[in-house]
């Protein structure tokens, strides 16, 4: 009688001695599978050409490299082609879709744009372009499964800068909405 008590002794304390033994590696396991959830974040990288001076087969050969990776004070001229560069810090998966929605200040941002992207596997990054923007507040925001993995804002400024007639001009401008165009 007293060996079977001790089998039973054994079998319950093996698996406390494994439990005791096994929660500090849990516990890293665990930590690190949370750490690598979700989508990483990353920054944004600016440059700018003027694509309407170039004919079709610079603009088809045309690779650009050099980005300038800034957030803040971002302003561009409506005669640039603003080309972006999103780069992430880790590997998001090749196979990710990524919505990157374009949208303008009218009484609140609005979307524009909206185009669906890919990482580029050997970079890691989504690049892509905005031309022909007129004068105005713009935000990026990078979208996967409908939340915001990040955002930016920017502003396209005339090259002549904001004089008074320009200005109002640029308020009352092709305006459809009756609302909007009175209420400035």
């Amino acid at each position: 009688m007293r060996q079977n008590s001790s089998k039973k002794f054994l079998l319950l304390s093996f698996p406390i001695f494994l439990q005791n033994s096994l929660k500090p590696i849990l516990f890293v396991l665990l930590l690190l599978f949370f750490i690598q959830c979700g989508v990483p974040k990353g920054e944004f990288g600016w440059t700018t050409t003027k694509m309407e001076e170039m004919d079709i087969l610079e603009k088809h050969i045309q690779t650009i490299t050099d980005y300038k990776m800034m957030r803040d004070d971002l302003i561009f001229s409506p005669t640039d082609t603003i080309h972006y560069v999103y780069q992430f810090s880790r590997n998001p998966g090749l196979e990710t879709d990524f919505h990157i929605s374009l949208n303008r200040y009218e009484l609140d941002f609005v979307e524009i744009d909206i185009k669906k992207k890919r990482v580029e596997p050997d970079t890691l990054a989504i690049r892509d372009e905005f031309s022909l923007l007129r004068t105005g507040e713009y935000l990026i925001k990078i979208v996967y499964e409908g939340d915001t993995v990040d955002e930016v804002k920017f502003r396209v400024l005339p090259d002549e800068g904001y004089t008074q007639e320009n200005l109002e001009q640029e308020l009352a401008g092709d305006q459809t909405d009756e609302i909007i165009k009175y209420s400035r």
